[in-house]
């Protein structure tokens, strides 16, 4: 297999209506890391919303158990995704996903916006630091699976495309994104979760290289420090450099599709696992 065999055989697919096929592929195989990792910069990001700062701070999920908090929000969407959404293994997840949100007051708009900066920065960043950049099949394919993760969690007015969606994104982030101090410590609780998953003697870098990333207004609405030009100038060219060795190595095998390795769960998991231990407790009380 050479290193564009598989899209070569993307391009064959109509993402109309193989998009999880494709979904998978990109994920699992092309650009697990980079697909990854975008979604992880959206995750620090989103706290510029001050209402998803609030909601999110409240459950008290990420003060007491920020690690499983984060490795659950990984992967909900893994498992969801993992035989298909339509899958029944998929419908379970979502169910359980939904059962979980459904004791807390959260806003369409919040579930919108966090849809949707995944879906864009997923994208931007494999287009920017990966070994090659999405064809028009791929980016087709994630904005539909996504649309369709949002339309299983009963989300309204999902953009159709992702023109739609950056606009949207951007839109809501001039109306609703203004400085809060929630904003601030969110978004350093996520940048400690990060930077503990890279090896000791690196994190304080790595938190100040996910920073030197963000654009000026983002990191202000954060209230983020200044970090110097140069600090994002080689961290973009790091990550670039990255990509272009990636390009030569030799393709992920079929037989091994990318796999979470969530530190939560060192022994495995079951979709029972996921979501705060206390609504786990209450389940189980209930016989739910």
């Amino acid at each position: 297999m050479s290193r564009r065999s598989r899209l070569r055989y993307i391009q064959t697919l109509d993402p109309e209506r193989d998009y999880e096929e494709i979904f998978t592929l990109v994920t699992r195989y092309e650009f697990p890391w980079d697909y990854n990792t975008g979604y992880s910069f959206a995750f620090a990001t989103d706290f510029v919303i001050p209402a998803i700062a609030h909601m999110l701070a409240a459950t008290g999920e990420f003060a007491h158990h920020s690690m499983k908090r984060y490795d659950d929000t990984m992967l909900f969407p893994f498992e969801a995704h993992r035989f298909g959404l339509e899958s029944p293994h998929g419908r379970d997840t979502m169910r359980a996903l939904n059962k979980i949100h459904s004791n807390y007051e959260i806003a369409n708009d919040d579930y919108l916006h966090i849809l949707t900066s995944h879906l864009v920065a997923s994208i931007d960043w494999i287009n920017a630091y990966a070994w090659r950049r999405l064809s028009p099949h791929e980016e087709r394919a994630l904005v539909l699976t996504h649309r369709r993760f949002g339309e299983l969690m009963g989300i309204k007015g999902i953009p159709a495309d992702f023109d739609g969606f950056r606009s949207w994104l951007e839109r809501d982030r001039r109306e609703r994104g203004v400085w809060h101090y929630a904003n601030n410590a969110m978004a350093y609780t996520v940048l400690r979760i990060i930077a503990s998953l890279c090896p000791p003697g690196t994190r304080a870098m790595v938190k100040r290289g996910v920073i030197a990333l963000m654009d000026d207004h983002t990191r202000e609405l954060l209230d983020l420090p200044v970090q110097p030009r140069w600090l994002g100038t080689v961290g973009r060219w790091g990550l670039r450099t990255r990509g272009r060795f990636v390009r030569w190595l030799p393709p992920r095998p079929d037989s091994q599709a990318y796999e979470r390795a969530p530190r939560s769960y060192p022994l495995g998991w079951t979709i029972g696992h996921l979501g705060p231990d206390h609504l786990h407790v209450r389940r189980s009380d209930t016989g739910a």
